[in-house]
């Protein structure tokens, strides 16, 4: 996948140099749960670049290249209970010039995974259910945040170095129950370990949260977000911000766990995919 990402790049820089009018390259077809990079060249100067995409825009940070300019941007397409189209638009306008690409979805099917959990966590009190309305109102809110100027760069780092232990978009059941997929992916982690920043970013979300446990939420910029679960110990404070590598918290085992573990998950615009995919 990473290397796939920077032949595009490569592709974009080149026709760049060759001083062509507006090109937009990305992929024809892409899974559900995975993230494509997106590579504009113009004559232009880019300045006023805009992508809209599932009804989202993002302004890339445009580069002088020769003959013109370079910009890329990096997108997804979610998994099917959030989309429900065969086929999505994206959209490109720059300098009175729009272009529109075609991006078909392709099904993926992702295995089920059956867990056992406290009741607590399956049969859900009036109070219990309010505070879980609240908690998902602000993570919506914070999944929605797309900022100006791009701080991530690939690849990303992967927040603790253990390896996966439970793979992104898992059919998951907790005590026999059909619940949402798994929306990232869990990495093996002991009590206490310390757990980094993926990439460059700003805290824009922590706290205590009802299923996630120990939460900290990264916005990396033009709609890149990250975010790291089930710590036992948050060691940073909304707006600070970070550096690639800087100790975000503990890995731990709060929330809706059978065990000690770093569950890390990244969304594009809202789109929640494979940070695997775009990781060293």
């Amino acid at each position: 996948m990473i290397r796939a990402l920077r032949f595009a790049l490569l592709s974009a820089l080149l026709a760049a140099a060759s001083g062509a009018a507006l090109q937009v390259d990305c992929s024809r077809t892409v899974p559900e749960g995975e993230p494509f990079l997106v590579t504009i060249t113009g004559s232009g100067s880019g300045e006023d670049l805009v992508l809209r995409w599932l009804d989202k825009e993002i302004r890339p940070s445009a580069e002088t290249a020769p003959g013109g300019f370079s910009a890329t941007a990096l997108l997804g397409v979610g998994m099917h209970e959030r989309l429900e189209a065969d086929s999505y638009t994206l959209e490109v306008e720059t300098g009175g010039e729009t272009l529109r690409h075609l991006v078909l979805r392709e099904a993926k099917n992702y295995p089920e995974q059956h867990l056992t959990v406290e009741s607590k966590y399956s049969e859900l009190s009036a109070e219990t259910l309010e505070r879980h309305r609240l908690e998902k109102a602000a993570t919506r809110k914070a999944l929605a945040t797309i900022s100006e100027g791009r701080h991530w760069s690939l690849p990303l780092s992967r927040p603790v170095a253990g390896e996966m232990t439970s793979d992104f978009g898992l059919r998951r059941f907790f005590n026999g129950e059909p619940k949402n997929p798994h929306s990232g992916v869990d990495l093996r982690a002991a009590l206490g370990d310390s757990v980094l920043a993926c990439a460059d970013g700003r805290v824009i979300l922590t706290g205590e949260h009802y299923f996630a446990g120990g939460s900290v939420y990264l916005d990396h910029g033009e709609g890149v977000v990250s975010m790291v679960f089930h710590l036992s110990e948050i060691l940073v404070e909304e707006g600070r911000l970070l550096r690639r590598g800087d100790l975000l918290g503990r890995a731990g085992s709060t929330g809706r766990v059978t065990g000690p573990h770093c569950h890390w998950g990244l969304s594009l615009q809202g789109q929640l995919v494979d940070p695997l995919l775009l990781a060293d």
